[in-house]
């Protein structure tokens, strides 16, 4: 199952769409109920790994080996974009390609 998941998730059309899927949802529901305003909420998280996971580190901060992926919220707690980033990265490595997409969404300047 390892292999099948790096071979055919990991291509670059199925890893963005992976990353896109969960705006697509939250557009669906913004169609029928638009929001009024829009707060977003940036935040980054630990997730321990077992064994030697490709892409885990040590994270000194959180004394664990892990990944540390950064997400991006909305005001009901809806994930509107997340990355998967290494453990061993600072909590905003990368926050600009995380961030501008979902600013773009909602049509921001």
């Amino acid at each position: 199952m390892g292999r099948f998941e790096t071979a055919w998730l990991t291509r670059p059309q199925n890893l963005a769409a992976l990353i896109d899927l969960p705006g697509q949802w939250i557009d669906k529901v913004h169609q029928r109920r638009p929001p009024r305003i829009v707060v977003l909420d940036m935040d980054s998280s630990e997730r321990p790994t077992c064994g030697e996971q490709e892409g885990s580190a040590y994270n000194g901060h959180f004394g664990c080996t892990c990944y540390h992926p950064l997400f991006v919220f909305n005001q009901f707690g809806d994930v509107e974009r997340c990355a998967l980033r290494p453990g061993n990265v600072h909590s905003a490595d990368g926050w600009r390609a995380v961030l501008e997409p979902v600013v773009a969404r909602y049509g921001a300047p």
